[in-house]
């Protein structure tokens, strides 16, 4: 997906954390996690707010009325802007599962985001995506269409969700975590390469 040496296949900046050696309430919150990502391993060096941030990607994925299936967009788009292989490649196989079909993933990878194979709900939601992803900001007009199609818990929610995955994307691009052992090589696959 980047053009310049990928995150995941550059040389690892900051050890992974051997979680099972984090004492205290930390150690055992993330010990009782049922999957073990080196994500949450680079994440552990900051142990003042690692928990409370998994709680909040917990949120994200679980429990806003946003759909999975836009969020899964979002979180591709932020991957790709943000420059991010780790993300991309872990979320590539969700958005599939939550709808967003292989021709939609390969248009946010080309950022070919008004492509017919997006409807106008999404052209809205990826348009705003891609404004408060790039610039913080989003024009009025973004705005009022993607107003047309999300309430404003939606809209929100979309916010917290980009902030979330791009703190996510600069954790493992800055740290350059690398991928977990035996990632399937599909997922691997990046649109274009």
């Amino acid at each position: 997906m980047c053009n310049v040496s990928s995150d995941v296949e550059a040389v690892q900046r900051l050890p992974l954390v051997d979680i099972d050696a984090v004492t205290g309430g930390v150690g055992e919150i993330l010990r009782s996690r049922p999957t073990r990502l080196n994500i949450v391993a680079t994440m552990a060096h900051a142990t003042s707010c690692v928990v409370q941030q998994l709680a909040l990607g917990r949120a994200v994925m679980k429990e806003q009325t946003l759909s999975p299936r836009y969020r899964e967009m979002l979180i591709l788009l932020a991957a790709r802007l943000n420059r991010c292989d780790y993300v991309w490649i872990q979320h590539r196989a969700v958005a599939e599962q939550c709808g967003v079909s292989a021709p939609m993933v390969g248009r946010i990878e080309a950022l070919d985001l008004s492509h017919g194979v997006f409807d106008r709900a999404d052209r809205a939601l990826l348009a705003f995506g891609r404004q408060v992803i790039s610039v913080g900001e989003v024009e009025d007009e973004v705005f009022e269409r993607v107003s047309r199609y999300l309430t404003a818990e939606e809209l929100v929610e979309a916010i917290v969700a980009i902030g979330y995955y791009m703190t996510m994307n600069r954790i493992a691009t800055v740290a350059r975590t690398p991928l977990e052992p035996g990632t399937d090589d599909n997922r691997r696959a990046r649109p274009g390469q």
